[in-house]
């Protein structure tokens, strides 16, 4: 019994050693793929620090002209309702031009018009009866 125990020892004893080689091994590619998973995150906050940060930039840029346009809403309405005004006078202008200034104008055009004739008439005439 004491060969058979042996037998089991020494087969025992090879194989711890050869689980003491694979655990190693194993623990060799999980260092290894940790290093790479850590070099991969390294590479990665690298490319994002610059991108944050000009998404940062965007992001103020965008609160500035947002702040600008609130900032003169109120200028825009004003000359939106100042133009609405100067319109509303040009149209009332247009109108009393053409319903009180108009018929006098075009009777006055119509008064020289027959004051032209009259002078072109009596030119016509005493030059003919010199």
């Amino acid at each position: 019994m004491d060969v058979l125990q042996d037998i089991l020892l020494l087969v025992l004893l090879v194989g711890g050693i050869v689980l003491v080689f694979v655990v190693i091994s194993v623990l060799r590619s999980t260092k290894t793929a940790i290093e790479n998973i850590s070099n991969d995150i390294r590479r990665l906050s690298d490319e994002t620090i610059p991108v944050l940060a000009e998404v940062r930039e965007v992001a103020e840029q965008t609160s500035e002209a947002l702040k600008v346009v609130s900032e003169n809403r109120e200028k825009l309405t004003a000359a939106a309702e100042y133009v609405r005004k100067v319109t509303e006078n040009i149209y009332r202008l247009e109108n009393l031009l053409q319903e009180q200034v108009e018929p006098g104008v075009a009777g006055l055009a119509r008064r020289l018009s027959g004051i032209r004739r009259g002078i072109d008439v009596f030119l016509d005439k005493w030059r003919a009866g010199r």
